[in-house]
Protein backbone atom coordinates (compact mmCIF):
# COMPACT_ATOMS: atom_id res chain seq x y z
CA UNK A 1 0.00 0.00 0.00
CA UNK A 2 1.31 3.62 -0.81
CA UNK A 3 0.44 6.48 0.57
CA UNK A 4 1.53 10.08 -0.49
CA UNK A 5 0.60 13.60 0.10
CA UNK A 6 -2.14 14.94 -2.56
CA UNK A 7 -2.67 18.86 -2.12
CA UNK A 8 -5.42 20.93 -3.91
CA UNK A 9 -4.22 24.21 -4.00
CA UNK A 10 -6.93 27.20 -4.99
CA UNK A 11 -7.55 30.53 -4.23
CA UNK A 12 -10.66 30.61 -2.35
CA UNK A 13 -14.02 31.92 -4.47
CA UNK A 14 -16.93 34.24 -2.75
CA UNK A 15 -19.75 35.09 -3.80
CA UNK A 16 -22.63 37.82 -2.54
CA UNK A 17 -25.50 39.06 -4.34
CA UNK A 18 -24.16 42.32 -4.85
CA UNK A 19 -21.19 41.83 -6.21
CA UNK A 20 -21.39 38.51 -7.95
CA UNK A 21 -18.14 35.85 -7.78
CA UNK A 22 -14.52 37.13 -6.78
CA UNK A 23 -11.56 35.05 -5.61
CA UNK A 24 -8.68 35.51 -2.88
CA UNK A 25 -5.29 36.96 -4.04
CA UNK A 26 -3.81 34.04 -2.10
CA UNK A 27 -3.67 30.32 -2.30
CA UNK A 28 -5.27 27.72 0.17
CA UNK A 29 -3.74 24.38 0.58
CA UNK A 30 -6.16 21.80 1.13
CA UNK A 31 -4.36 19.06 2.31
CA UNK A 32 -5.55 14.93 1.29
CA UNK A 33 -3.48 11.48 1.84
CA UNK A 34 -3.63 9.15 -1.16
CA UNK A 35 -4.11 6.14 -0.75
CA UNK A 36 -3.21 3.51 -3.26
CA UNK A 37 -4.30 0.10 -2.50
CA UNK A 38 -3.10 -3.62 -2.98
CA UNK A 39 -6.47 -4.20 -5.26
CA UNK A 40 -5.60 -0.92 -7.37
CA UNK A 41 -8.17 0.97 -5.67
CA UNK A 42 -7.65 4.88 -5.39
CA UNK A 43 -8.37 6.80 -2.30
CA UNK A 44 -8.45 10.78 -1.41
CA UNK A 45 -8.36 11.30 2.69
CA UNK A 46 -8.99 14.48 3.67
CA UNK A 47 -6.63 15.53 6.52
CA UNK A 48 -8.73 18.71 7.38
CA UNK A 49 -5.56 20.70 7.19
CA UNK A 50 -5.89 24.12 5.51
CA UNK A 51 -2.70 26.34 4.58
CA UNK A 52 -3.85 29.54 4.20
CA UNK A 53 -0.30 31.01 2.45
CA UNK A 54 0.81 34.39 2.19
CA UNK A 55 1.80 37.01 -0.28
CA UNK A 56 5.06 35.72 -0.49
CA UNK A 57 4.03 31.62 -0.55
CA UNK A 58 1.31 32.52 -3.07
CA UNK A 59 4.03 34.44 -5.45
CA UNK A 60 6.24 31.35 -5.38
CA UNK A 61 3.69 28.70 -6.05
CA UNK A 62 2.11 31.24 -8.41
CA UNK A 63 4.86 30.72 -10.43
CA UNK A 64 5.23 27.18 -10.73
CA UNK A 65 1.79 27.10 -11.57
CA UNK A 66 0.35 30.08 -13.62
CA UNK A 67 -3.74 30.76 -13.72
CA UNK A 68 -3.53 30.69 -17.53
CA UNK A 69 -2.59 27.22 -17.37
CA UNK A 70 -3.63 25.72 -13.83
CA UNK A 71 -7.11 27.78 -13.46
CA UNK A 72 -7.75 29.05 -10.18
CA UNK A 73 -7.96 25.31 -8.48
CA UNK A 74 -5.70 22.50 -9.08
CA UNK A 75 -4.24 18.88 -7.82
CA UNK A 76 -0.51 18.09 -7.11
CA UNK A 77 1.23 15.82 -5.38
CA UNK A 78 3.12 17.36 -2.35
CA UNK A 79 6.61 15.63 -4.21
CA UNK A 80 6.26 17.84 -7.12
CA UNK A 81 6.07 21.13 -5.47
CA UNK A 82 8.76 23.55 -4.53
CA UNK A 83 7.23 24.04 -1.19
CA UNK A 84 7.94 28.02 -1.22
CA UNK A 85 8.20 28.16 3.16
CA UNK A 86 9.57 26.22 5.95
CA UNK A 87 6.49 27.15 7.50
CA UNK A 88 4.99 24.86 4.96
CA UNK A 89 7.41 22.67 4.28
CA UNK A 90 6.95 22.11 8.50
CA UNK A 91 2.93 21.46 8.59
CA UNK A 92 3.74 19.02 5.32
CA UNK A 93 6.46 17.19 7.15
CA UNK A 94 4.50 16.44 10.31
CA UNK A 95 1.21 14.62 8.45
CA UNK A 96 0.96 11.38 9.97
CA UNK A 97 -0.09 9.79 6.43
CA UNK A 98 -1.12 6.09 8.31
CA UNK A 99 -3.70 8.59 10.28
CA UNK A 100 -4.98 11.46 7.74
CA UNK A 101 -8.21 12.52 9.65
CA UNK A 102 -6.23 12.80 13.37
CA UNK A 103 -3.99 15.60 11.98
CA UNK A 104 -5.96 18.33 11.94
CA UNK A 105 -6.30 18.25 15.82
CA UNK A 106 -2.58 17.23 16.66
CA UNK A 107 -1.38 20.75 14.27
CA UNK A 108 -4.07 22.31 15.21
CA UNK A 109 -1.78 24.10 18.02
CA UNK A 110 -0.22 26.15 15.40
CA UNK A 111 -3.27 27.38 14.01
CA UNK A 112 -4.11 30.89 12.93
CA UNK A 113 -7.25 32.90 11.47
CA UNK A 114 -11.06 31.51 12.50
CA UNK A 115 -11.23 28.10 11.60
CA UNK A 116 -9.62 25.90 13.59
CA UNK A 117 -7.65 23.56 11.39
CA UNK A 118 -6.71 27.02 9.04
CA UNK A 119 -2.48 27.53 9.00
Amino acid sequence: MEKVLDLNIFYEEFWTEELGTWYDDKFTIDVYVRTYDDTGAVYNTETGILIKCDKFETQVLAEQFPMHEYGVDFWIFADEVEIPTRRIAKILQEIDLDAPRENAARLTYRASGSRPATM
